[in-house]
C-alpha cells in the first residue's frame, strides 16, 4: 500500500480556525454541515490567539473567546476545542499550524483544513501560500458575496470545495450590534450571550 493510498484510507479530522469573536451560529452550522459531507471523525474550532491580519487590542481577549467557544460547543460529540495556537509567541500562522497538526495526528487522521471563499480567493496574501495549497488538505465553505468562479484554476484543482449553507451572520456585525444596544437574540447560543453580558464585551451600550 502506497503513502497515498495510507492516507486516503485514514478518516478526515476537520479544522476549522478563525478568531471567533464571538463564536455564532453560522460557525456551528458550517461545523456541523461539514462534519456530515465530509464524513469527519471530529471538527476542532482552532482559535487564533495572534491573528495577523488583525490587531491584537481590536479582537476580545483569547481568555474569552476560549470560554464562548466551550460553551457553544459543549453538547456535540463531534465538535471540541483546541487551543494549540495559544502556546506559540508571535503571529499564528496557518501553515505553521498545519505543519504542527499534521505531525500530531498523521498516524490516526486525514486532517482537513476549512477556510471561508473570501480567504481562499486572497490565498496568495498568506504566508507561504504554496505549502499550503500543495498540501491538498484545504476544503473551501462559500462566503456570501464570493464568486469561486473567480478562483485561479491552478488553486482550484488543489483545494475541495464544499456545499456548506451560506449563512449570513458575523461576527462583526454581533458586535456593532451590542455596542449599539441592538438584539443578538437567534444568532449565537444562549449561553455564549450571557457570557457576553456577564463580562460586558464589546463596549455594550
Amino acid at each position: 500500500m502506497t503513502k497515498a493510498q495510507t492516507e486516503k484510507d485514514l478518516p478526515a479530522l476537520g479544522v476549522l480556525g478563525g478568531t471567533f469573536d464571538p463564536i455564532h451560529y453560522g460557525h456551528l452550522i458550517i461545523a456541523q454541515s461539514l462534519v456530515e459531507e465530509l464524513n469527519l471523525a471530529q471538527m476542532i474550532f482552532l482559535l487564533s490567539a495572534h491573528p495577523p491580519h488583525k490587531k491584537a487590542s481590536a479582537v476580545a481577549p483569547w481568555q474569552d473567546r476560549l470560554q464562548m467557544m466551550k460553551l457553544a460547543l459543549q453538547g456535540n460529540p463531534h465538535f471540541q476545542t483546541s487551543d494549540v495556537e495559544l502556546k506559540q509567541h508571535g503571529p499564528s500562522y496557518t501553515v505553521e499550524t498545519m505543519k504542527l497538526l499534521q505531525s500530531r495526528y498523521a498516524q490516526r487522521y486525514r486532517v482537513l483544513f476549512v477556510v471561508g471563499a473570501d480567504s481562499i480567493l486572497e490565498i496568495f496574501t498568506w504566508h507561504q501560500p504554496e505549502r499550503l495549497l500543495d498540501s491538498r488538505s484545504l476544503v473551501v465553505v462559500p462566503r456570501p458575496g464570493c464568486d469561486l468562479r473567480k478562483l485561479d484554476p491552478q488553486v482550484a484543482e488543489k483545494v475541495t470545495v464544499a456545499h456548506a449553507p451560506l449563512i449570513e451572520i458575523s461576527s462583526s456585525d454581533i458586535r456593532q450590534r451590542i455596542s449599539q444596544g441592538r438584539s443578538i437574540q437567534y444568532l449565537m447560543p444562549e449561553e455564549v450571550t450571557r457570557y457576553i453580558r456577564g463580562h460586558n464585551l464589546y463596549g455594550q451600550a
